[in-house]
Formats: structure tokens, sequence, C-alpha cells
């Protein structure tokens, strides 16, 4: 039969092991929000910089089609609409990648990176056909 000392260690080492798991486990918890919250903020300055770069051109054509008026070709028209449908896509995004949740992250994520892919391809295939 084990004696009151051995009995005692055990416990007070099944208490320290407990306490020491759960500061790991504090500390994990801890690093995961904090690469959650990095993450989503790399994710809207990411997103903040196309949509800037969409605003900047959108202007140009605005700029375009004013100075043009009638004389405005169908193609600036057309990148100048997709061009404002696609920022307002951008920035529905932006709003759903700020207020994510870390339960809501991976499908939001998934969803903003393929917003981001999508809109800027369609950007520089607009580029590419207005520059020549």
């Amino acid at each position: 039969m084990k004696s009151f000392k051995q009995i005692s260690l055990i416990a007070i080492t099944a208490i320290f092991g407990v306490f020491l798991l759960s500061s790991c486990s504090d500390e994990n918890s801890d690093q995961q929000s904090q690469n959650f919250e990095q993450e989503r903020q790399e994710m809207v300055n990411n997103l903040e910089d196309l949509r800037d770069d969409l605003d900047a051109k959108i202007e140009d054509l605005g700029d375009r089609i004013e100075e043009a008026g009638d004389d405005v070709s169908e193609g600036v028209k057309e990148a100048y609409q997709e061009l404002t449908d696609d920022r307002s896509e951008l920035e529905k995004t932006i709003d759903d990648v700020k207020d994510a949740s870390k339960d809501s992250w991976d499908k939001i994520k998934t969803e903003a990176d393929n917003v981001y892919d999508s809109v800027s391809d369609q950007f520089n295939e607009w580029m590419d056909k207005l520059n020549n």
C-alpha cells in the first residue's frame, strides 16, 4: 500500500501537470488569436490596396468618358462599369473580412481570396485591353 507521502506527491504532480497543460493551452490560444488577427489584417490591407488601384483607374476612366463625351468608345464605358461593379464587390468583401470571427475565418478567407483573384485578374485584363 502506498504511503500518504507517495499519494500526496502523485496528487501534487497531477495538479502541477494540469496547471502546466492549461497554461500551454492558454498560450496556444493566444498565439492562434494573434495569428488570426494578423492574417485578417493582411487580407484587409491587400483588398484595400486593390480597391485603391481600382479607384484610381475608375477615376481615370471617368475623366476619359467626360472628356470624350459622345465620342467615347464602348470599351471604355464597359471597363468603367465593370470596374465599378468589381469595386462594390471588393468593398463588401473588405467589410466581411473585417467582421469575420475566428470561427468563420476559414470560409471568409477562402471567399476573400477568390474575390481578390477574380477582381485582380479582371482589372489586369482591362488594363491590357485599354492600353492596346
